[in-house]
Parts: C-alpha cells; structure tokens; sequence
C-alpha cells in the first residue's frame, strides 16, 4: 500500500469550530461533506464521554445522569469564512435536533494547511 503525503503549506491564523455529536456516523458525514462541498481538510473526530444535563432532571437527588460515547469534531478554518462554515456545520450535523449535540467557535488559533493530491480517495 502506497502511502499518500499531504502537500504542508504555511501555519496560517483562522477559527476553531467545535461540536459534539451523537457517536451515530454524524461526525464521518459531517467530515466528508466539509471535505466535498467545502474543500475543508483540517477536521478531527475523537469519541469522548459526554453527559446529558438534561437527562438527571429524571433521577433521583444526588444520582449523576450516565454517560454515553459521543464524538467531538474540530474544525479549523479561515477567519473570512468561519460563520458561514459555523452555520454549514449547524445544519448539516442537525444540531438543532433533540439529543442532535452542541456546537461553538473560538477564534484565531494556528494551524497548519494541506493539501491531499488530486484522486485521494475518501476514508471507508
């Protein structure tokens, strides 16, 4: 098996969008839509423990909610376009389902850019 380097290209200045979503395939769809539609590469998904605040409104006083596997997806992108990614992201992943997650941005953070050569398949 070949292995395919990325093309490294400056450290440059953008917006961290971040958001939590169900461990349910949103984040792999999320990360190939930004990739087709959007030509964004800089995202990560990590499966983290998240706690549904709402969910101990059903418990007892004193039992904690249980947690559940979710993911965490980051994005980096340029500052100039960052709202309208924010709002890609927001629709794209229904955050705005119930249980759909939480997103948020913070700004100016490094990142290296790359770019994959031209046939680069998508990951299965």
């Amino acid at each position: 098996m070949n292995a395919v380097t990325p093309r490294l290209e400056r450290d440059a200045e953008g917006n961290l969008i971040t958001c939590i979503v169900p461990n349910d395939g949103t984040d792999r769809t999320l990360m190939r839509a930004l990739r087709a539609d959007m030509q964004i590469l800089r995202t990560s998904s990590l499966p983290v423990r998240g706690l549904a605040i709402l969910a101990g409104a059903k418990l007892k006083y004193g039992e904690a909610p249980e947690d559940v596997m979710v993911r965490m997806v980051s994005v980096v992108v340029d500052e100039a376009q960052a709202d309208q990614v924010f709002d890609y992201i927001y629709e794209k992943a229904n955050i705005d389902r119930p249980g759909g997650g939480v997103i948020t941005m913070s700004g100016s953070v490094t990142a290296t850019s790359y770019s994959l050569p031209e046939g680069v398949p998508d990951e299965e």
